[in-house]
Parts: structure tokens; C-alpha cells; sequence
């Protein structure tokens, strides 16, 4: 198998695994909010656009196994979000235990509201 078959090969297992006896698209949705923040993954996300912006290719190998792994479990609650889209799973009685402090998250989506209101009324 050649190397870009080898770094595909995860993405594609992450797309089978919803076929696993099991399988169950909330919990991986409740896994993945439990383990990571939004602005963990905003700043990921952002770091991953800078990478391939810039093209780096000079990147440490601790810190390319870590965002490997971030992505593939970005891909896997994605995936879980479709399926409980599509298949019309209720997720609204579901109780999340999310990575930091709910109040934490309400003071950041007012701020950021706040920012981007200010911003809104200026282009206006």
C-alpha cells in the first residue's frame, strides 16, 4: 500500500465505522464535546489553515500525530451530526458533560456576540 493510501485509510475507516454493532451517533457527539472546547478546536482548525497556507511541511512529528488525531475525531462527529440529522435521532434531551463550564461558554458566545454586533453596526 503506498503512502497516500496509508494516510487515507483512517478517514475511510472513520466513514465504515458507522456500519459497527453499536454504533451510536450521540455518544460519539457527547464523547467529543466532553473531551474538546469550542475554541480548542477553533484555534486547531486555525493552526491546520496556517499549516496548509503556508505549506509547512517542517512540522514536529508529536504535533502532526496530534492533529491527525484531532481531525479524525472532527470527521467522526461530523459524521455522527449527519446521522442523527438524517436519521431524525432526538438529541435534544440528551445531557452533554462538555469540557469546560457552561457558564465559561455563555460568557465567550455574549462576547463574541457583543464583537461581532460592534463590528455589524460599523460596516452598516
Amino acid at each position: 500500500m503506498n503512502q497516500k493510501s496509508n494516510n487515507l485509510l483512517p478517514f475511510k475507516l472513520a466513514c465504515y465505522e458507522i456500519y459497527d454493532n453499536g454504533y451510536d451517533p450521540l455518544k460519539t457527539i457527547t464523547e467529543f464535546w466532553s473531551q474538546h472546547t469550542i475554541n480548542d478546536c477553533q484555534e486547531s482548525l486555525w493552526a491546520l489553515f496556517e499549516n496548509y497556507r503556508k505549506s509547512e511541511e517542517q512540522q514536529d512529528t508529536a504535533d502532526k500525530k496530534q492533529m491527525h488525531t484531532f481531525l479524525m475525531k472532527v470527521c467522526r462527529v461530523l459524521i455522527a451530526y449527519f446521522h442523527v440529522h438524517f436519521r431524525k435521532i432526538e438529541i435534544d434531551a440528551v445531557p452533554f458533560a462538555l469540557a469546560e463550564p457552561t457558564e465559561a461558554i455563555i460568557a465567550d458566545l455574549e462576547a463574541k456576540q457583543r464583537i461581532h454586533s460592534f463590528f455589524n453596526r460599523i460596516s452598516e
